[in-house]
């Protein structure tokens, strides 16, 4: 009888190993993903405007059960994939449903850093989540790239938004992305993804706990909000979000950018549709050492891909910058950019191609 109870223990111990194993698996997107993303869309009747914008994916602050049905729905019928928030869902008449929905990931805690939360919290949550959704990844998303409590490893996926326009340096987004980057690492979590959030909003629009007086802001210009994103990714960003699809109309209703504000909308689609052609190379591309070497504020990144490379080559610094002779020898064609110079514009970004040798 010991026998049998002992053998009986090893299988279900090897069982209960089989099914972590699959569990775990299932709690990550796809390997190599580089979803693109946009923040704050709330209707259905959008979804198909994000997705002619190259977005892969959408986020929601809503919580209405009813309401993230009829966006699951629209986000399937256009490929998409959703970032939502579970509490509204868990619980309700939608739940056994939900797990159906194409989800990226549940969204369990906005800036736990800077909502004061504590690790316990933040687990409390992710563990009722996970029994109501066990084969869907988790994130969160924290408020800056190094935080007092760690979070690094508390989610599947790690987020990270830093929005610097216009009162911080451009490049401190990049820096966060690195620095969670790391933190992830350190706390045995650096093969999860990590996904930076750029700034897409007008930061007059957000308190800032100053006078509305002393209050500053203006919405990024397009080669800002392209800085940000390749800075992000050469920084260790495996995918890239846009806060926010919707800014303040006269009347203070947020409604959506393409609606309010044509021209903003047209500086991030034009953004976005570009890193979206790219995206083939950033999800199967093999990163490899550069071949020209750069020194700050140069920064390079190479990956292979399909017998060719693809570099891109960043300006960190709000000054023209020295470009290394060789990337202006015709052995390297731009792909996405300006016209080839001496000098790369503050802030500017090449992506070039050349062959594999």
């Amino acid at each position: 009888m010991f026998r049998k109870s002992a053998l009986f223990a090893l299988l279900a111990a090897a069982l209960v190993s089989a099914a972590a194993f699959v569990f775990t698996k299932n709690l990550v997107p796809a390997a190599g993903a580089f979803p693109l993303c946009m923040y704050g869309v709330n209707r259905p009747q959008d979804v198909p405007l994000i997705k002619k914008a190259g977005f892969t994916c959408l986020q929601t602050y809503r919580t209405n059960p009813a309401e993230l049905a009829a966006l699951a729905k629209a986000a399937r019928k256009n490929g998409l994939k959703v970032l939502f928030r579970p509490e509204g869902v868990i619980g309700s008449a939608y739940e056994k449903e939900a797990r159906n929905w194409p989800v990226l990931a549940w969204y369990l805690v906005d800036e736990p850093d800077v909502n004061r939360w504590t690790r316990e919290r933040v687990e409390r949550v992710r563990e009722k989540n996970r029994q109501a959704f066990p084969n869907h990844p988790t994130a969160l998303v924290i408020g800056q790239g190094k935080t007092a409590t760690p979070f690094y490893d508390l989610t599947d996926i790690l987020m990270v938004d830093w929005y610097p326009v216009p009162h911080l340096e451009l490049r401190s987004f990049g820096d966060n992305v690195r620095w969670a980057k790391e933190g992830q690492a350190a706390y045995g979590a650096g093969a999860r993804p990590l996904w930076g959030v750029a700034q897409a909003f007008d930061w007059k629009e957000f308190p800032q706990n100053r006078s509305d007086d002393d209050r500053i802001g203006r919405f990024p210009a397009q080669e800002e909000i392209r800085f940000m994103s390749y800075d992000g990714i050469v920084n260790g960003a495996d995918g890239l979000f846009y806060f926010i699809f919707t800014t303040k109309a006269e009347d203070g209703t947020p409604r959506p950018l393409p609606e309010v504000r044509p021209a903003w909308w047209a500086r991030v689609s034009a953004v976005s549709r570009e890193i979206a052609a790219l995206r083939p190379v950033l999800e199967k591309g093999k990163i490899i050492p550069a071949p020209v070497p750069t020194a700050f504020p140069l920064t390079a990144q190479t990956r292979v891909y399909k017998n060719k490379r693809y570099t891109i080559l960043i300006n960190r610094a709000d000054q023209p910058v020295a470009v290394p002779q060789a990337f202006l020898s015709r052995t390297y064609k731009m792909r996405y950019g300006p016209e080839k110079t001496a000098l790369i514009a503050p802030h500017g970004v090449w992506v070039m191609t050349s062959k594999n040798k």
